[in-house]
């Protein structure tokens, strides 16, 4: 059965000067899992390494470069799910780690052993120092806090630190303070989210996603990737008649966290036959629209999905909301990757929703 990878690199809207080397970093990562996939790696490996690859990169905002918080440190967030067995792995406002994805894995990983010594139920999720101190001790390495800053982040941190302390310093100035206009965090403007879905010989399903957060948050907070059915969802077929599928989701994580973007949307592309209209229905209807945030004026938000038949036909789609998505997916089959830019039309509003789909 032909293994395929598919990645993205975030929604929001990428700078066009940066955009070849998102584009080599996707295929790169794409490469990467393809090579693995066809020594019969499994799909959960495969998507970790694709992801490791994304971290690695200076300029996404998760792993290496990720932004920093309000008190100026690096706190990550990743999540990891298998289709087969349905377990998830995650960790939240983790520091001193390069590859969080890793961790979330190792997590997962250690639930298919069975109870804890006294009859404790293993973890599928951990936070902040306790989920340093878990790392560690499965032989993690720790890395210094330079080790995870680029220029760029420092830079970012700095202009956008000085731009918030003199917003509120003019809205103590004025008759109503707390009327603050947004500030423009980011010129390439960036949702907090690299991702990977994959399917392997087997015809196993798995997704993966990894964050560094929005830029300036609270330390501690935490965004969609490390909350069940939020960040990624996968789900292996129980019905040869049916599809297994997986997603994993960009945007700002307390929407998507209050929708349960991934697994709503994994549901819709189940129990709907065509791919790109099962994604536009989910997102005007159960994102846009939502109930749970209808009193939120900007909803921005990406998805990458895709859908496996026993017959082992693959059909990949995405969608955003966004100015720009990059992404980039091969297969065992055909194995130099293709990546691409969806773009949104010049004057379109974050209710657009612009998408794709590949049969591969």
């Amino acid at each position: 059965m032909t293994g395929f990878i598919a990645v993205h690199v975030g929604a929001g809207y990428h700078g066009e000067s940066l955009r070849p080397l998102y584009m080599k970093t996707c295929k790169v990562a794409c490469s990467e899992a393809i090579s693995m996939l066809s020594d019969d790696c499994d799909a959960v490996e495969a998507v970790t390494k694709a992801v490791s690859v994304l971290e690695d990169c200076p300029l996404t905002n998760a792993g290496i470069g990720s932004n920093l918080t309000l008190l100026n440190t690096v706190e990550c967030d990743a999540g990891i799910m298998d289709g087969a067995s349905l377990n998830f792995g995650s960790v939240g406002a983790l520091c001193n780690m390069q590859n969080p994805i890793t961790v979330a894995k190792e997590l997962l990983i250690e639930q298919k052993k069975g109870l804890l010594s006294g009859g404790r139920i293993p973890p599928c999720t951990l936070v902040s120092e306790g989920a340093l101190k878990w790392a560690l001790s499965h032989g993690f390495s720790y890395f210094n806090k330079s080790d995870l800053l680029t220029e760029s982040s420092k830079n970012a941190y700095k202009k956008n630190k000085n731009l918030l302390e003199q917003m509120a310093l003019s809205a103590s100035q004025t008759s109503n303070p707390y009327v603050v206009e947004e500030p423009k965090y980011s010129e390439n403007g960036l949702l907090d989210t690299v991702g990977a879905i994959c399917v392997d010989s087997c015809g196993n399903v798995a997704s993966a996603v990894s964050s560094g957060g929005l830029l300036l948050k609270h330390p501690g907070r935490i965004g969609q990737a490390p909350i069940y059915g939020a960040g990624c969802w996968a789900a292996n077929s129980l019905d040869e008649s049916r599809p297994s599928v997986a997603c994993t989701v960009s945007g700002v994580g307390e929407y998507l966290m209050k929708t349960m973007f991934a697994k709503e949307c994994s549901t819709t592309l189940y129990e709907k036959y065509n791919c790109v209209s099962a994604l536009y229905d989910f997102f005007k209807e159960k994102y846009l629209d939502s109930i749970f945030l209808k009193n939120v004026d900007s909803k921005s938000a990406g998805v990458l999905a895709l859908k496996h038949y026993a017959n082992n036909s693959c059909e990949l789609a995405w969608a955003h909301n966004t100015k720009t998505m990059i992404l980039g997916y091969g297969s065992t089959k055909r194995r130099k990757p293709t990546c691409l830019v969806s773009m949104q039309p010049e004057y379109a509003s974050d209710k657009a929703i612009i998408g794709g789909e590949k049969l591969l």
